[in-house]
């Protein structure tokens, strides 16, 4: 069984209630319930958080819950990792294979997009990450001020190479995180000796109501599409 976790905290302090934010009437946890709802490769979909008012959100477009999270996984330095790991300990957790984790605040992803992840889970035994590609910044031209002077903030690296000449930078998108339920287990991790990429055309990780607003433009303007 492959099941999808939708971690939603509450209580976010640079953009306040960034999980409930709304775009065309929805929240981005209604997205994220959405975009795992229509994966044909996802058997449950699961909210986690520390809310009322966010699980019922959820629960009102499809997800499932195990009760809100303990205040020990609802604090500023509470992982993914940790409130994940902590529900395999309800039994209905006993017969999952892969575990699905999708951020509300990464919201263009699709259904398609995490069938295609559990897809190349599945054949490569590894955990499975969505990535995008970066022109800027380039890590080869970011810098460090150190005793007054700048310096480069990866040692041994220069700035001053052509930009076609620079290697590929991928980041990750936060979109979708796949691993398997005893990998998680016993490394604690959702990255895998040998994680796959899966590589996203465009993403928005929204941590501040600019990315939120640039969100909001791009919808606007047809340049992306969010899962309906």
């Amino acid at each position: 069984m492959n099941i999808a976790i939708i971690p939603a905290r509450s209580g976010s302090k640079g953009f306040k209630d960034k999980n409930i934010a709304k775009i065309n009437g929805k929240t981005l946890i209604e997205y994220a319930v959405c975009s795992a709802l229509s994966a044909a490769k996802i058997d449950r979909v699961f909210i986690s958080t520390d809310s009322p008012f966010y699980e019922k959100i959820a629960l009102n477009a499809g997800a499932e819950s195990l009760g809100l999270r303990p205040l020990s996984l609802s604090g500023d330095n509470a992982k993914s990792v940790d409130v994940v790991v902590n529900l395999f300990e309800n039994p209905e957790f006993c017969n999952v294979e892969c575990i699905v984790l999708l951020q509300p605040t990464s919201p263009l992803r699709t259904g398609l997009d995490i069938d295609k992840c559990l897809t190349i889970a599945e054949k490569t035994g590894e955990s499975v990450v969505s990535v995008a590609l970066i022109d800027e910044p380039h890590p080869f031209k970011l810098k460090k001020i150190v005793d007054g002077s700048l310096q480069p903030f990866i040692a041994g690296t220069t700035s001053e190479i052509n930009r076609q000449n620079l290697q590929d930078v991928f980041v990750l998108t936060g979109g979708i995180y796949v691993t398997k339920k005893s990998h998680l287990i016993e490394k604690n991790s959702f990255f895998s000796e040998n994680t796959q990429p899966f590589i996203m055309e465009r993403f928005v990780n929204i941590d501040s109501e600019e990315d939120f607003q640039f969100l909001s433009f791009l919808v606007e303007k047809s340049k992306v599409r969010l899962p309906l």
